[in-house]
């Protein structure tokens, strides 16, 4: 009975850690001396379902996950979750036809899609005629945002990986994530 209602609060669990992350994300690095630091933790969450759940699972996360990120910005209606609904798409898509398993390239994917995020962001603010200050600002930002993300993305995997196992329950998640995920393989 206790492990079934484990196995239930994973969903609602996950969408609470994403709203905890992302309350992180929007106070802690607001301040102007360390916002150059802002990690997008929501961009790791989606990488996690793309990988870690099934299909449908994963796209009504990734939409939630949108949402609340919409909920504390300026962007135009739609914007995050149709950003985070693509790079689910390819992240799945990444997994399923390349099988990334390495940690390393996993976070390699992640700085990947936020450097892309950066860079959309900037071109939908060139397409509302409002970029004329912000391209120099915005090739400031991808270097601390490359180090943000490469020091907090293992974090954020931890974090879930122990999540999804104290939740789940599934005696053999631990030696199956270890055999998925190989922490001292070098890139390829």
């Amino acid at each position: 009975m206790k492990a079934r209602l484990l196995k239930l609060s994973n969903f609602p669990g996950i969408l609470v850690l994403a709203l905890f992350a992302l309350t992180i994300q929007s106070t802690l690095f607001n301040h102007p001396s360390i916002a150059f630091f802002q990690p997008d933790f929501l961009i790791f969450f989606t990488l996690w379902v793309a990988i870690r759940r099934s299909f449908i699972e994963g796209g009504i996360l990734t939409i939630l996950f949108g949402y609340l990120v919409e909920l504390h910005s300026a962007a135009p209606q739609g914007f995050f979750i149709c950003t985070y609904m693509a790079i689910y798409f390819v992240a799945r898509f990444l997994y399923q036809q390349f099988q990334i398993s390495n940690k390393k390239v996993l976070a390699l994917v992640g700085i990947g899609f936020a450097v892309f995020m950066r860079i959309l962001i900037l071109f939908i603010l060139y397409l509302l005629n409002r970029s004329e200050n912000v391209w120099h600002h915005t090739l400031q930002l991808i270097a601390p945002t490359i180090l943000s993300h490469v020091l907090l993305i293992f974090l954020t995997f931890r974090i879930l990986q122990r999540f999804d196992n104290w939740t789940l329950k599934n005696p053999d998640a631990e030696r199956h994530h270890e055999r998925n995920f190989h922490l001292d393989e070098e890139l390829v």
